[in-house]
C-alpha cells in the first residue's frame, strides 16, 4: 500500500529494515528521520521505537504521515492527529488506505503545515518570550485553551469543573480592548471540541470587538451556557 502509494507521487519509500549501509542501524534511521521530505509513522501494535522515532520528526517540525492497523487504539498523546486506518487484508480497506496516502503526500506537496503537540508547545513558546504584548497575549490565551483541553480530556470521575464564565469574560475583555483579533479567535476555535463553543466563538465574531461591552469574568451573558 505504502510504497505504491509513494511511487505515485514521485518519491521512493524505504523501510527501516531496507536500509543496509555500513554503520549504527538507529544512527541511519534518524539521519532519515531528521532529513527525509515525508516519514510515514506505522503505529500498529504501539512499537515504542516508533513513537520515540516519531517524537524526533515532530520535534524537527517536518511532515508526516500516521498510519495504524483498523480497530486499534491511537495512544493519547497522538490522538489528535489524522491517522489513517487500513487493514492489509481487506482489498476495500488497502485501496482506500492507499488512496488516503496518496492525498496526504500531496497536501504535503502542496504546503500543508505540520501541526503536532510539539508543533503547539514550540510556538507557545516563542508566543512567551516575544517582545510583542500581543503575541504575549496571545500565549496567555492558548495556555487557558490548553487547560480547558485537558480538564476536557480527563475521565469524567476526575474532572474539575471549569469557570466558564471568567474565560468568556476574559476572551471578550481581550477582543474589546483590541488585544486579540477575530483570526486570533478563529485559531482558539479550532481547539475546541464541543460544538457549543465554536458556536460561543462565532457569535463573539460577528457581534465584533466594539459592539457590547465585554462580560465580567464569573457572569454575563454566556452565564447559563454549559461548563467546557
Amino acid at each position: 500500500m505504502i510504497k505504491p502509494a509513494c511511487s505515485e507521487c514521485g518519491y521512493v519509500a524505504t523501510r527501516a529494515d531496507e536500509i543496509d549501509n555500513s554503520g549504527m542501524i538507529s544512527t541511519q534511521i534518524l539521519e532519515r528521520i531528521l532529513n527525509d521530505k515525508i516519514v510515514i509513522a506505522d503505529l500498529t501494535d504501539q512499537n515504542p521505537n516508533v513513537f520515540y522515532e516519531l517524537a524526533v520528526r515532530h520535534a524537527v517540525r517536518k511532515p508526516f504521515i500516521q498510519i495504524i492497523a483498523e480497530g486499534q487504539s491511537i495512544p493519547f498523546d497522538v490522538q489528535g492527529i489524522r491517522t489513517i486506518e487500513l487493514d492489509h487484508q481487506d482489498l476495500d480497506s488497502a485501496a482506500s488506505a492507499r488512496d488516503s496516502i496518496v492525498k496526504a503526500i500531496r497536501a504535503i506537496d502542496d504546503g500543508q503545515p505540520v501541526d503536532t503537540p510539539m508543533t503547539y508547545t514550540l510556538n507557545l513558546q516563542d508566543l512567551r518570550s516575544s517582545g510583542n504584548a500581543e503575541e504575549r497575549g496571545m500565549a496567555e490565551i492558548l495556555e487557558i485553551v490548553q487547560g480547558i483541553q485537558r480538564q476536557i480530556q480527563r475521565p469524567s470521575v476526575d474532572r474539575i469543573s471549569v469557570d466558564d464564565g471568567a474565560f468568556h469574560g476574559a476572551i471578550e475583555e481581550w477582543l474589546h480592548q483590541g488585544k486579540i483579533t477575530p483570526n486570533d479567535l478563529v485559531s482558539i476555535m479550532k481547539r475546541f471540541r464541543l460544538k457549543r463553543n465554536h458556536m460561543w466563538i462565532r457569535d463573539l465574531i460577528a457581534k465584533g470587538p466594539h459592539s457590547a461591552a465585554p462580560n465580567q469574568p464569573g457572569g454575563g451573558g454566556y452565564s447559563d451556557e454549559p461548563p467546557f
